[in-house]
């Protein structure tokens, strides 16, 4: 059982070149991510928004929280590999966090799994003040992230499969709150599914989100390479 999870949101690089993102991509995840005895998954998503902010999100899956540890106890081989990894893309950019999974609309954790490459995600993330309680955001969860408005959108023709709540846990990184709303016959309606973010986008603009003074955005994304536990 999954208890633990990884959210890494790569910004565009400046010097361009996406094969060699990939290619730092693999060298962390096959000489520092995979030989962490935690390890149990790692998804790539390519956004398929125009434009991107983020242009890959990685999302790892393990076992405890032993991987995503800071400080004094962070994982030797993991720095190791990072750093190399660095020669071979110098100007790799991401925001990465540790989270815990805090709510599932199917009420049941869903990991470690594999899904068929046709399976769509929409990725929405929140910057939620300190002065929220976790206990009430999540309490409300589905009414802050939008699931609700989304679940309002879906037709059956779109394969809505869930959607899970992540709350980060460690002190660094980019989100407090990460939202993975998954769909398994968006596949071949790519402009429905961007029709789904921009509803998302203008429930994210909306009052009920501005007098918290939360923050959010959302894209459309397909995972493009997966690791799984040997």
């Amino acid at each position: 059982m999954a208890s633990a999870f990884v959210w890494n949101f790569f910004r565009p690089p400046k010097g361009g070149n996406l094969p060699k993102l990939i290619e730092y991509w693999f060298y962390v995840g096959n000489h520092g991510v995979k030989s962490h005895p935690d390890f149990l998954a790692t998804h790539l998503h390519k956004n398929l928004q125009p434009d991107p902010k983020w242009v890959y999100v990685n999302f790892g899956i393990f076992k405890t929280d032993g991987f995503i540890m800071t400080g004094p106890n962070a994982n030797p081989v993991m720095k190791q590999a990072m750093g190399e990894a660095s020669k071979i893309k110098p100007d790799a950019e991401f925001l990465m966090g540790g989270f815990a999974e805090a709510a599932v609309t199917t009420g049941k954790s869903p990991y470690p799994y594999e899904r068929p490459n046709t399976h769509r995600y929409l990725v929405s993330h929140f910057t939620v003040p300190d002065d929220i309680p976790a206990g009430e955001f999540e309490a409300n969860w589905k009414d802050l992230t939008g699931v609700n408005h989304l679940e309002k959108e879906v037709t059956p023709d779109m394969g809505y499969v869930f959607s899970a709540l992540y709350r980060r846990v460690t002190p660094h990184g980019p989100y407090r709150y990460v939202v993975r709303s998954e769909f398994s016959d968006l596949h071949d309606k790519q402009e429905v599914g961007f029709g789904l973010v921009e509803k998302l986008r203008d429930f994210f603009g909306s009052d009920v989100l501005a007098s918290k003074k939360i923050e959010a955005d959302a894209a459309l994304s397909k995972v493009v390479i997966e690791m799984q536990l040997d």
